[in-house]
């Protein structure tokens, strides 16, 4: 059950010195077939963070469908937490304003940002408002299907289902390949966009969480407008592992050493001699793998969360509520101050 805290479920503010905007973005890729919907175009909803130009009201952190379709994947089976949890977790508290003007000025980095398998655009706000609040602009992209749960405006809310496309590998291929052209998309329209202007066309990354960090290092592969990339822990398969990369590359390790699945780091290892540019491996010591989200945060007020319990050490590790994504922040903030030519604002 909910801890009575989950009523006021808050993110840490970020360490920049900017205010953050932050919008909604609906897109459609009318040239593209959505491969888990049969007749319909591929559609993905966006969230953009950025440095703020006026002042506004918070932003809402998540629809209430979309909050507990989240939920509900976070519960063990059988496990009913109840609407009260999905809609303290729609109203979590964070520091973006919505729908604000950008601030107008000199063309800022760019970071796509794609979460984890299972997970939600907006489960990345911490580490997304974290660089917006220090001048970059983050486009984070719900991937529909394999995304926890996704509103459209419409009214339609795509819930997370797995197709039988056959063996786990050609349905890891699928998300992998979608996710890939996902974020290839969303950097066209983003960059042929009303706010064209105010992105660096030369300053780009990208970076996510899990099968979200796979698929940011093969945009990186395959993408020459991408000067750098960033895994936040997970396992990396694709064509990178043995062709390599010239740029920029973060590996920061979260997840501690499990016996069940040992061989889980087995692709960084492989991929690491194939990076040729500028590499850093990073273990975020005590951390577990859900430390890079928000969920670092909110798991333990929402009673979801219990010491010692082997499933959330490998997901949390040992560090308290909190410290996780504090400890990513950091790292994420450091490798992109480096390679983005020193375009983010230090700690003021």
């Amino acid at each position: 059950m909910p801890n009575s805290s989950a009523s006021s479920l808050q993110l840490p503010p970020p360490g920049g010195p900017r205010p953050v905007g932050t919008r909604s973005w609906h897109l459609v890729d009318a040239d593209r077939a959505d491969p888990w919907d049969t007749g319909r175009s591929r559609e993905l909803m966006v969230q953009l963070w950025y440095p703020a130009g006026s002042a506004g009201d918070r932003a809402r952190y998540l629809p209430v469908p979309v909050a507990r379709l989240v939920i509900d994947s976070w519960a063990e089976e059988g496990e009913n937490l109840g609407a009260e949890s999905g809609e303290a977790l729609a109203a979590a508290g964070v520091t973006a304003l919505d729908g604000v003007p950008p601030l107008i000025g000199a063309p800022a980095p760019l970071v796509l940002l794609s979460p984890g398998l299972g997970e939600y655009r907006t489960g990345l706000s911490a580490l997304a408002e974290e660089l917006a609040s220090r001048g970059l602009w983050v486009a984070g992209v719900d991937h529909p299907s394999d995304a926890a749960g996704v509103a459209f405006p419409d009214g339609r809310v795509v819930a997370h289902h797995e197709p039988d496309f056959g063996e786990d590998g050609d349905l890891e291929d699928r998300y992998l390949a979608t996710r890939i052209a996902d974020l290839r998309f969303v950097l066209d329209r983003l960059l042929g966009s009303e706010w064209r202007e105010l992105v660096d066309p030369d300053r780009i990354a990208v970076a996510g969480h899990s099968l979200g960090g796979a698929a940011a290092l093969e945009v990186a592969r395959l993408d020459d407008r991408v000067a750098a990339a960033a895994v936040l822990d997970g396992s990396l398969y694709g064509e990178v592992l043995t062709t390599g990369l010239d740029v920029p590359v973060l590996l920061c390790a979260l997840t501690p050493p499990d016996p069940d699945d040992p061989d889980v780091l087995a692709g960084w290892e492989q991929v690491w001699p194939l990076l040729r540019g500028p590499r850093q491996w990073t273990t975020v010591p005590d951390a577990g793998h859900l430390s890079a989200t928000d969920f670092d945060v909110f798991a333990a007020p929402l009673g979801l969360r219990e010491p010692g319990d082997p499933d959330d050490l490998l997901s949390f590790g040992t560090l308290a509520p909190g410290e996780g994504v504090a400890a990513v922040r950091s790292v994420l903030v450091g490798f992109l101050g480096a390679h983005l030519s020193g375009h983010v604002v230090a700690d003021a």
